[in-house]
């Protein structure tokens, strides 16, 4: 059968796992292999943009946050520099009005020092943000066309875990390692094809 959507993941499912007593399940082993893949895979598919508005020393990460690639202000092009919370309020930044030059993250917010006294900037952000969460049958992403081993088999890992079958669980959770480290050696090839130099002069994220 195809792979293409979330309705035919979750037959396929069945179909492996040769269960037909655990459909009502199927959706809660999807979420968590998704949960899985969200901490686990870095990939272009994954890269996207967003304009944070900085009105006040705290905004809101961006829905499906997982991590900066480059954080920058609109209005001058400079880079604003992460310092992981315990740096960013040992400096004097943290408590200082002006424009933004650094940003640290604490719970669902960026943090940023100095912070504007009146007024807002825009910080034009690059980062990682996970796939959006399959909910209806008809549902599709990237992973079903370049990557279905890391949904079938990453949700196999999960039912089998839940049956406590830690053969069945090794097994599959063999597949999902070896599905996910081609999905990155093929990104990480398309990223830098051979004979083309890695060094650039704009400055890495």
């Amino acid at each position: 059968m195809s792979l293409t959507n979330y309705g035919e993941l979750k037959s396929a499912i069945a179909n492996w796992a040769e269960r037909d007593d655990l459909t009502s399940r199927i959706p809660e082993f999807v979420a968590l292999a998704q949960d899985r893949i969200a901490m686990d895979l870095r990939v272009r598919a994954m890269e996207t943009s967003a304009d944070v508005t900085i009105s006040a020393q705290t905004a809101a990460l961006p829905t499906g946050f997982l991590g900066v690639r480059r954080f920058v202000l609109d209005n001058d092009a400079s880079r604003l520099t992460y310092l992981n919370p315990e740096q960013f309020w040992m400096r004097r930044i943290a408590r200082t009005e002006g424009t933004p030059k650094a940003f640290t993250i604490e719970g669902e917010n960026f943090v940023f020092g100095p912070y504007p006294a009146s007024g807002s900037h825009t910080g034009k952000l690059f980062y990682w943000a996970r796939f959006t969460d399959l909910s209806d049958d008809a549902d599709t992403n990237w992973l079903f066309s370049n990557a279905r081993g890391l949904l079938l088999y990453g949700s196999l890992m999960e039912l089998a875990m839940y049956l406590e079958d830690d053969e069945a669980a090794a097994r599959w959770g063999r597949l999902y390692e070896d599905s996910k480290a081609r999905v990155m050696k093929s990104d990480k090839r398309d990223r830098f094809p051979v004979g083309a130099s890695m060094r650039s002069e704009v400055p890495t994220p």
